[in-house]
């Protein structure tokens, strides 16, 4: 049986590639698993400073395997809802970028997954749906807070109220994803924006990143957020980043980042 997640590790990049194309790259608790403990790890290692997820087989995620569902009384499926939080909440507070390279189905937790990106990057065959009214589930307040802050309370309603499909052109019209090229233009895209992030300094990437989800989850920031986001400012301008960007300007040549 293949690996249902595959690891690619390139320089300071890690790419996931969620595989189980039979089934759309419909996630499973072992796989939630799987995704979790990579990211655990990735967050560990400061040589990384970028992480792209993606599916095999011409799909992204669509959505939670429903032969879970199947057999499963009511406590149960909203315990596969808690599962599908997991995931949303851990992609989404990882330390670096992550970038979601969406070749396909992006439905329910699959949409929130891709949501739960930094960036998204989708090919014209992309397509987003939020189905739980259409399953008689409710997804969880996490996903839906994710969502309204990527799209606005007057989308999210219309996604989640409906379970409307939205293709990907409609997608960026609302915000839902941050560029759209064609299925051949796809990787490449994604590499070109990749490579951006990472030439950049990488303390400063991922403070910007922790200031953009604290001043999302609280206006105006609590103490603790506050406390969060000072530490992570203290980081950056202590960091010998901080002299060499300047510096590399001044010179006009390209900065070398070492992420200290």
């Amino acid at each position: 049986m293949p690996d249902e997640l595959i690891v690619k590790g390139e320089g300071t990049v890690t790419r996931l590639y969620l595989n189980r194309p039979e089934n759309r790259n419909a996630i499973t608790p072992d796989l939630v698993n799987s995704i979790v403990n990579v990211l655990n790890r990735v967050d560990q290692d400061d040589s990384i400073r970028c992480l792209v997820i993606t599916g095999t087989g011409g799909s992204f995620c669509a959505g939670f395997d429903l032969s879970y569902f199947s057999s499963k009384k009511g406590e149960e499926a909203r315990e596969a809802s808690y599962i599908a939080e997991e995931l949303g909440s851990r992609v989404r507070a990882l330390r670096i970028p992550v970038i979601g390279m969406i070749n396909g189905h992006a439905i329910g937790v699959g949409c929130d997954l891709a949501v739960s990106c930094d960036v998204r990057i989708a090919s014209t065959d992309a397509c987003f749906s939020m189905p739980p009214a259409r399953l008689g589930v409710l997804y969880s307040e996490g996903g839906m807070r994710r969502l309204i802050q990527t799209v606005g309370i007057a989308v999210a309603k219309e996604l989640l109220l409906s379970g409307d499909t939205f293709k990907a052109v409609k997608a960026y019209e609302i915000g839902l994803v941050n560029r759209v090229v064609e299925p051949e233009n796809l990787e490449s895209e994604t590499n070109q924006f990749v490579q951006t992030v990472i030439d950049n300094a990488p303390l400063s990437v991922s403070a910007s990143k922790l200031a953009c989800n604290l001043v999302a989850d609280s206006e105006p920031l609590g103490l603790e957020a506050q406390n969060l986001l000072n530490q992570s400012a203290e980081k950056v301008w202590r960091s010998e980043d901080s002299v060499e960007g300047p510096r590399a300007f001044r010179e006009r040549r390209k900065p070398l980042f070492r992420g200290k």
